[in-house]
C-alpha cells in the first residue's frame, strides 16, 4: 500500500507544513487502530502436518467409510431428524467452512431447552459443554461415530486429525488474545484440550498447543483420545464450589481408568 504524505507549496511555512503531517499521522493511526485486524501465524505443522493427515484418512477409508454408511442407515431407522448436519465453523485464518456431522439421537427437549434459551453467550457455552464431556463409554462412542464425516472435511484442506476442536462464529469472538493462536491452524476431530490441567482457562489450550506442537504431541493426544473410548466406571464429574471455613473450593475433577 502507497501512503503519499501531504505536501503543501514550498512558499508555505515550516510550522503549518509540521502541523498538516502530524494530523495526517494522527488520523492514520486512529483508521490502523480502528480496522479489524487478526493477527495469526502460517498454518501450524505446515506440509508436512497436511501430508500425514490426508495420508491417515485415505489408508484408514476402507474402516470409517463402511462405519459411517452403516451408522448413518441406523440412525435414520432410529428416527426421523436429519442424519447428516452441517454447520459453519471458523477454520485456519478466519475462514469459515461447513463442517460435517452424524446426528446419531435426535436432541433432547432438555437440550433444546439449553441452546435455545439464553443469550449467544449461553448458547455457544451449553453447546461446547455438549461436545466435550461425556459422563460414560457411550455417549463417547456416539460423539466418536458423530465426527465421521468429518474425514471429508480434512480431504477439502478444512480440518486436521489433532487441533482445535471447530469454534461458531460467536464462539470466537469470546477469544480475545487467544484468537491468533486458534486460527493459526486447521480445527481438528480430535480437540486439543486434553494438554489443559482442568481447572486452568479453556482458552490456554490454542496457545499451548500452538507452543509445544509436534508430531509426538499430536500422536499422544490421538492415542488418549482413543484409550478414554475403553474408559469404564464414571468419567467425568462437573467441578463443585464446596464452601470450607467461609473459602469456596473447587472440588477435584474425577476420572477413573479401566484395571487393564
Amino acid at each position: 500500500m502507497l501512503i503519499q504524505m501531504p505536501r503543501g507549496p514550498s512558499d508555505q511555512p515550516g510550522q503549518n507544513s509540521a502541523e498538516a503531517r502530524n494530523a495526517f499521522e494522527a488520523a492514520l493511526r486512529r483508521d490502523l487502530a480502528s480496522a479489524p485486524v487478526v493477527s495469526y501465524d502460517a498454518v501450524l505443522g505446515g506440509a508436512a502436518k497436511r501430508v500425514a493427515d490426508v495420508a491417515l484418512v485415505i489408508l484408514t477409508t476402507p474402516l470409517w467409510a463402511p462405519l459411517m454408511g452403516v451408522t448413518a442407515l441406523i440412525s435414520k431407522l432410529r428416527h426421523n431428524a436429519p442424519v447428516f448436519v452441517v454447520d459453519e465453523r471458523i477454520g485456519y485464518g478466519g475462514h469459515p467452512f461447513q463442517r460435517f456431522s452424524l446426528r446419531i439421537e435426535p436432541p433432547t427437549q432438555k437440550i433444546e431447552e439449553i441452546v435455545t434459551g439464553g443469550d449467544e453467550t449461553e448458547r455457544a457455552r451449553a453447546w461446547r459443554v455438549i461436545e466435550t464431556q461425556a459422563e460414560d463409554r457411550r455417549a463417547k462412542w456416539v460423539r466418536a461415530l458423530e465426527r465421521l464425516p468429518q474425514m471429508l472435511n480434512v480431504l477439502r484442506g478444512e480440518m486436521a486429525i489433532v487441533g482445535p476442536t471447530p469454534l461458531s462464529r460467536d464462539e470466537l469472538e469470546p477469544l480475545k488474545s487467544a484468537k491468533r493462536h486458534y486460527l493459526s491452524a486447521r480445527p481438528g476431530i480430535v480437540g486439543v484440550s486434553t494438554i489443559l490441567d482442568g481447572h486452568e482457562d479453556t482458552t490456554a489450550q490454542y496457545k499451548a498447543y500452538a507452543m509445544s506442537w509436534s508430531f509426538l504431541t499430536d500422536a499422544l493426544i490421538f492415542w488418549d483420545a482413543v484409550r478414554s473410548l475403553r474408559d469404564r466406571g464414571e468419567l467425568w464429574r462437573p467441578p463443585v464450589a464446596v464452601k470450607s471455613k467461609g473459602e469456596v473450593q473447587r472440588a477435584v475433577v474425577v476420572r477413573q481408568r479401566s484395571s487393564s
